[in-house]
């Protein structure tokens, strides 16, 4: 099963999710075999997606929900991931070796998200969508193969333990 999670996170992100609701971008999963979609839109999310539900999806199967349960287990199911740059969504997609498409909001506190993703997307782990009119294009560009991102290295879960150690000289 090919599986794609969008994810806003409690916030409401109308934005990401309206340039997403389109006949183009639910055809352009069903044409490269996805075959589950997860919108999730967020507990003050106002636009609740529609339009797959005229279409004729033979493959396809799109599912709508506020939150997601147990989180980290969508995001181990899924080959891509289409998020909202916040940092626990990232963290849980490169640790879980996702394909990241990260859409950052500028409306929140200055565009603070980019600090976290332009470093990520200069080392080629996400791809980074800074104008939401472009999404679309880019997001084929990566299914069809032509943009490939750079697997992130394992976690190393001894080295904060390790750093606290070494500075109480333990």
């Amino acid at each position: 099963m090919k599986q794609m999670l969008i994810t806003v996170g409690t916030t409401n992100f109308d934005i990401l999710i309206t340039a997403l609701d389109n006949e183009e971008f639910y055809l352009l999963l069903e044409k490269n075999g996805f075959t589950k979609l997860i919108l999730q839109i967020g507990n003050t999310g106002t636009y609740t997606p529609s339009v797959f539900k005229t279409l004729k999806l033979k493959s396809l199967e799109v599912e709508v929900v506020k939150l997601v349960p147990k989180f980290e287990d969508f995001i181990k199911s899924s080959e891509y991931v289409i998020s909202h740059c916040g940092a626990g969504t990232i963290l849980e997609g490169l640790k879980n070796k996702v394909k990241l498409i990260v859409v950052t909001n500028p409306t929140l506190m200055d565009n603070h998200q980019l600090e976290l993703a332009e470093p990520l997307y200069k080392q080629n782990y996400i791809l980074l969508i800074k104008n939401i009119k472009t999404i679309i294009e880019e997001l084929k560009s990566m299914i069809t193969g032509e943009f490939k991102l750079n697997q992130y290295p394992d976690f190393n879960y001894d080295a904060i333990p390790n750093l606290i150690y070494e500075m109480l000289d333990i």
